[in-house]
């Protein structure tokens, strides 16, 4: 019994080491933002799904492949901007086939994606009472997310290639040229973006919406406080 509980605390001490201790750096050149010219961003989850929304001009103004993909996004400030596998993204429902199909969106090997841009009318903290956290990026670290995005995009001509429709009426879907597996879920892509614009993230515990979150309370917006608490630091 000694020996059990030996091996259980030495894999839970290994689990939370994996958890908090394996992570992508933060950038110093662009987080915590230094001066006035910031970016609005929000982190918007609903437990298990991540996006990112992104003010709508901000992007329009960036010229690349997401700013093209917006041509065909229906009228709205803001914009989330999402991932995720192209057939389960893009589907709703809940039935055995689905759950099947989410298996294998997990575990199959070279799962074809989609980019997602969904259009909102207002801000998401006037859109929602929960699952929403504000970030302030530098001008630097927005224009180093948006050329995360633009990467994630397929071309055809210069173009983004539109994907099939999903359940909500005004989203529109790009084809990805990554793949989706239990190893590169939604929230891994969410927290990929927002680490290019120097934020530090930890993998392991971005695997669900609430840990990435979690993740960014804990760690980058704690750092940028201490920052602003300490400016000489």
């Amino acid at each position: 019994m000694r020996r059990g509980g030996q091996g259980l605390l030495v894999a839970l001490l290994g689990a939370l080491l994996l958890t908090f201790g394996v992570s992508r750096p933060a950038d110093p050149a662009l987080w915590p933002p230094q001066g006035p010219d910031r970016v609005t961003v929000y982190l918007v989850d609903n437990g298990y799904h991540s996006n990112v929304v992104l003010p709508r001009s901000a992007l329009a103004a960036s010229g690349g492949a997401a700013a093209r993909a917006l041509a065909h996004v229906p009228p709205g400030d803001w914009v989330a901007v999402g991932w995720g596998d192209r057939r389960f993204f893009t589907e709703s429902g809940l039935s055995l086939r689905r759950a099947l199909d989410g298996l294998r969106a997990l575990f199959a090997p070279g799962n074809p994606s989609v980019t997602m841009f969904e259009p909102l009318p207002d801000s998401p903290e006037r859109l929602w009472r929960s699952g929403v956290l504000r970030l302030e990026v530098s001008r630097p670290g927005f224009a180093a997310l948006v050329r995360r995005i633009d990467a994630s995009l397929r071309l055809r001509g210069g173009a983004p290639v539109e994907g099939p429709r999903g359940p909500a009426p005004k989203a529109r879907f790009f084809e990805s040229g990554e793949h989706f597996s239990i190893f590169k879920l939604c929230n891994h892509w969410a927290a990929g973006l927002l680490n290019a614009a120097g934020l530090p993230v930890r993998p392991v515990l971005d695997t669900w919406g609430s840990g990435l979150a979690f993740d960014l309370r804990s760690g980058a917006l704690r750092r940028s406080d201490r920052q602003t608490e300490n400016p000489m630091r």
